[in-house]
C-alpha cells in the first residue's frame, strides 16, 4: 500500500493588532470629534441642521475610509503558499497576483535593513511601523511587490517581478514555500 500524502494550501497574513498604530486613534479621535460637534449643532441651532447633516455624512464616509485602510485592508491582504503556486493579494498595491512555481527563479532570506533591500519609497501602498504591503522602491532601484511585518522577508524574483515577503508565522512561511515551492536560500 502506498502512502497518501495531504498537501494543505497555507494562507499568511499579518496580525491585525500589527497594524493598528498611533495614527489610527488620532484620525479616530478626530472622526470622533468632528461626529460631537455636528450633533452638538444639529441639536442646539436650528437654522445649522442642514450644515450639521452634511458634516455628519462626510464624517461617516471619512471614518469607513478609516476604518477600511486600518482594518479592512490588512485582513483582505495576504499570500496563499498552495502546492506549486503562490498567491499574492495586495489591495492597496493593487497586486493580486498568482506565480506558478515555473515562474518562481530563487528565493533567498533578506535583511531589509541591508542598504541594498531596504525600502526607499513607497509606490502605492499601506506602511505602518513595520507593517508594508503594496509596490515600493528599493534603495538598489528595484521595484518591488512587498507584504512583510518586520526587517526579515523572501526575496522572490520572477521574471516579471520581484517580492518581498515576510507574514506573520514566518518561520512556517519559509517552511511551506521551501516545500512546495523552491527551497529558500538562507
Amino acid at each position: 500500500m502506498g502512502k497518501t500524502v495531504v498537501y494543505y494550501n497555507m494562507i499568511y497574513s499579518v496580525s491585525i493588532l500589527h497594524t493598528i498604530n498611533p495614527l489610527f486613534f488620532a484620525l479616530l479621535a478626530v472622526a470622533g470629534l468632528l461626529f460631537w460637534k455636528a450633533i452638538y449643532t444639529y441639536k442646539t441651532y436650528v437654522e445649522l441642521r442642514g450644515n450639521a447633516i452634511k458634516e455628519m455624512i462626510i464624517g461617516g464616509l471619512v471614518l469607513i475610509l478609516i476604518l477600511g485602510i486600518f482594518i479592512v485592508v490588512p485582513l483582505i491582504a495576504g499570500i496563499t503558499v498552495k502546492e506549486s503556486e503562490l498567491s499574492l493579494r495586495l489591495p492597496t498595491g493593487f497586486t493580486f497576483e498568482t506565480y506558478p512555481e515555473a515562474d518562481i527563479l530563487s528565493a533567498k532570506m533578506v535583511s531589509l535593513d541591508q542598504t541594498e533591500y531596504a525600502i526607499a519609497s513607497k509606490v502605492v501602498g499601506t506602511e505602518a511601523r513595520d507593517y508594508r504591503e503594496g509596490i515600493f522602491l528599493l534603495q538598489n532601484g528595484t521595484e518591488a511587490a512587498v507584504f512583510a511585518n518586520g526587517n526579515t522577508a523572501i526575496l522572490v524574483e520572477t521574471p516579471n517581478r520581484t517580492l518581498l515577503l515576510g507574514p506573520d508565522r514566518f518561520d512556517a512561511f519559509v517552511k511551506s514555500f521551501g516545500e512546495k515551492l523552491i527551497p529558500v536560500q538562507h
